[in-house]
Order: structure tokens, then sequence, then C-alpha cells
């Protein structure tokens, strides 16, 4: 295993001199060795960079997307990894410099950053390699004349009335069909196959999210941490009248909120990884992002529905590219060897060596450990060369436990942007974060204080 960056050779000009890692300071012989290590790594960088306490609240907090359900363009698809719109803009208003800074997003999920930024006056750009939410998000972010309003109202006068007999053919993945009923299944099939007539593309882009946004109320199956779950007692079958009720609704929603919103500036949403070698046509002054959260969630099973009827996935060879060019977060794919210089030595050396003697749910999760931060630390290179000087970085992360060891994702990647030229603001504490039943009995009491969510910020040199 390569070590990445060796943090001790950290030298940082007119910065708080931290306390880097050094395995070598500690020596001791209980079973408790590594966790008190990392414990007083933790514990030594917040000495010298406090974390400032935002919120209290479990549930209740600005960096989830439940202010977003009630705001108009952003409640038209419900996104759970995303950020509330009011957390995007009070980052905008907070740290920009001019009203001509550019925003970027290098994880831009369903667009609520480039939406925010696009009715503040603000020119930004978002990368993503989800198919699906980069699709939401540029019909979100587009511009909608009287002529689309016009035909978007007849279209749904027509879908009121419309005879349904010609179907599409069900996705190739006979999973996903079954989490609807025959009836229900039918339905939606008939629906899709309506939407491909539609000669205005923006009309047809706005009803076929209006569709993907009604699949998981309508299916046998939902939305369960991981992946989906039956839900329980549910037989209900929805034929095309039920359908097309909802999808009406749902139209009636797109109408009320074009017509009460006005943007005043243009976005960029590219299909891009951001681990990748990238240029954005002007360089940002102000980024706020949230990459994946290295919690094992796997994003092509969360939306498998969405990304199958949508389209997005045709075969599963196109499952198999959508994880290789993800951020490493989970263990559902056999990850190739990938920027093995960004990473954080404490976990690639001392939190990789411990776990791996575990008796962990997936042998896998100490090499994606060392996978997930080298390729936050690519992100935050490639990054930099996008970025004017004097940019404000913010990236919204998620800590997390295995083995009874915290992952103190915030301390860590705010450790690989110093190596990487940043300058070290702060680290802003939004929610406490639980851990699972299994974890819970197993991590000390003194390293709960590690978990939670929060915001690092950076600013480029």
């Amino acid at each position: 295993m390569r070590t990445g960056f060796l943090l001790d050779e950290i030298n940082i000009v007119e910065e708080p001199q931290l306390d880097i890692f050094n395995p070598d300071k500690y020596v001791e012989t209980d079973s408790n060795v590594l966790l008190n290590l990392v414990n007083e790594y933790y514990t030594s960088f917040e000495k010298t960079n406090p974390i400032k306490l935002v919120n209290k609240s479990q549930f209740n907090t600005p960096v989830n997307f439940k202010q977003a359900k009630t705001s108009p363009i952003h409640r038209w698809y419900t996104y759970k990894e995303g950020f509330s719109p009011f957390f995007v803009r009070q980052f905008i208003e907070r740290f920009k410099s001019s009203d001509k800074n550019v925003v970027f997003d290098p994880f831009g999920g369903i667009g609520t950053t480039v939406v925010e930024s696009q009715l503040l006056g603000f020119n930004a750009y978002s990368n993503d390699v989800n198919p699906l939410s980069n699709f939401i998000a540029n019909v979100k972010a587009e511009q909608y004349n009287q002529k689309d309003l016009a035909d978007l109202e007849k279209e749904k006068k027509n879908i009121a009335t419309h005879t349904f007999k010609i179907k599409n053919n069900p996705p190739d993945n006979e999973t996903v069909s079954s989490y609807f009923t025959e009836i229900t299944l039918d339905s939606v099939l008939k629906v899709q196959a309506y939407i491909d007539t539609l000669e205005n593309e923006k009309v047809r882009n706005l009803i076929f999210i209006a569709l993907l946004t009604i699949l998981e109320s309508i299916s046998t199956h939902r939305k369960d941490g991981n992946g989906v779950k039956r839900k329980k007692n549910f037989k209900a079958d929805f034929g095309i009248d039920k359908v097309t009720s909802l999808l009406i609704s749902q139209i009636d929603l797109f109408i009320f909120d074009i017509k009460n919103t006005h943007f005043k500036s243009k976005s960029l949403i590219q299909s891009q990884s951001s681990f990748e070698e990238y240029t954005l046509n002007q360089k940002a002054d102000l980024v706020i992002t949230s990459p994946p959260y290295a919690n094992c969630f796997d994003y092509s099973k969360v939306y498998l529905v969405e990304l199958w009827f949508g389209g997005f996935f045709k075969s599963k060879n196109d499952q198999k590219s959508f994880r290789e060019s993800s951020i490493i977060s989970h263990v559902h794919y056999k990850w190739k060897c990938r920027h093995q210089d960004f990473g954080h030595k404490l976990v690639n050396e001392e939190i990789y060596n411990y776990l791996s003697e575990q008796n962990l749910w997936d042998r896998k999760i100490p090499q994606m450990l060392v996978g997930y931060f080298n390729d936050i630390g690519k992100v935050l290179f490639e990054l930099s060369k996008n970025l004017n000087k004097g940019a404000t970085v913010g990236f919204v992360v998620g800590n997390s436990v295995y083995g009874g060891v915290p992952i103190a994702t915030d301390i860590l990647l705010a450790e690989i942007g110093l190596k990487l030229g940043y300058k070290f603001i702060g680290i802003e504490s939004y929610r406490t974060l639980t851990t699972s039943s299994q974890q819970q009995k197993i991590i000390r009491e003194q390293d709960k204080k590690f978990l939670r969510e929060s915001l690092v910020i950076l600013k480029w040199n």
C-alpha cells in the first residue's frame, strides 16, 4: 500500500503549526493503541483549529435537502444527497468578493448550486458523472420562454384526454421492472411512449422529469439506505388515469414555478468527473459542493429505478461505467488503483492496517477508505487549476466510523488541502451524525464527538 502524502513533511508558511501525524510518537501496549492514536491526532488538530458548532440538531440542518422540497424549481425532484438552497445562497453571499464572481460545484448533483447562482446573478458551472442528476440539473437551470409555457400548458391538456395505446419496451432489467405491478408498469410505458413523441425538447424534458418524479410513489419499492426496500402492504395498481393525474399535478407545479422564477445569469453543467483533468471556461471564485461521503452508499443502486426507466442505463455495462467514474465511496465495485499520491498517511497506513485485521462486514472497506481520500485529494488538485487567486472553497462532508474507528473526513480533507497549497479557514459543524447499531456498540464514548456533518472552508492562495 503506497502511503500517499507524507504529511509530516508539510511546511506551511505563516500558518499555525499542526500536530502532524507521526506514528513513532505513539507507543502503547493495550488493545486501544490505534483508537488512542487516532483520537489524539484529531484532538490535536482541533486544539489548534477549533471546530465551530453552527447547529446542534441531528435532523433539522441547513446542509440537507429538506428545505429544497418547498423551494421553487428545487422541489421538482427530491434528491436525498442534496443540500438546501438556503445553505448555498448563504455561502455565496458570505464569501463573494464581487458581483462578477464565478461559482463552481465539482459535484453538481441536481443543480442546487447552479440554480441558486442563477437566481443571484452569478455565472455558474458544475461537474457530475451521474447522467440522471445532470439531466435534472440542466432542465431546472433552463431558460423557458412564453412559447415553452404555452406548449407545456397545451401538452398538459392533451395528456388529460389522450388515449394511450402505444407503449415503450420495459428496461432491460427484470428486477427494476418487477418493482411495479403489471398494470402500473403498462401505464408508465405508455406515458413514456407519448412523451417521446413531443416536438418541443424543453417541454419533453419537463414532462419526462415529472414522470421520473412520480415513479417512487407508484412503485412497490421505496428508497431505503443504500438501495430500495419493498413497501409494507402496498399492492395498489396505478392505471393510466391515476398515473396521468399525478403527472398533471407535477406539470402544474412546474408551470407555477417557471412563471414565478427569474434567472439573472447562465450556467454550464458538464458530464465530467472532477478527479480527471478539466478546464472551466472561466476560473471560479467561489466553490460550494458536497462530494459523496465515505459511507458505502452506491448511488447506482439508490437511484436504480430512475436510471433504468430514464434510459440512462441501458445495460449492466452502463452501471459498471458509472461506478468506475465515481468517487470511491462504496464497496460494490472492484476499483482500479488510481490517484495513489493524493491521500492521507494516517488512513493509508495506520487505519488501513488496523481495519484490515478487523472482522468488518466487507473486507474491501479499508481499500475503499484509502481510495476515497486519494480521490478527494485528486479532486482538490484538479480544482486548484480552475480557481482564481483568493477563491473560497467549501466542502460539505460527513464523517463516518468503521470497526469502531472514527473517520474524520473534515479534518483529513483539510490537511490534504493544506498539502496542496490551500489555506485552511475553518471547519463548521452543522449536524451530529449517528452510526449503525453495530458501530454504536463498539465506538468509544470519547470518539463519538467526531461523528458530524461539517463544512470545510479553504482558500486558494
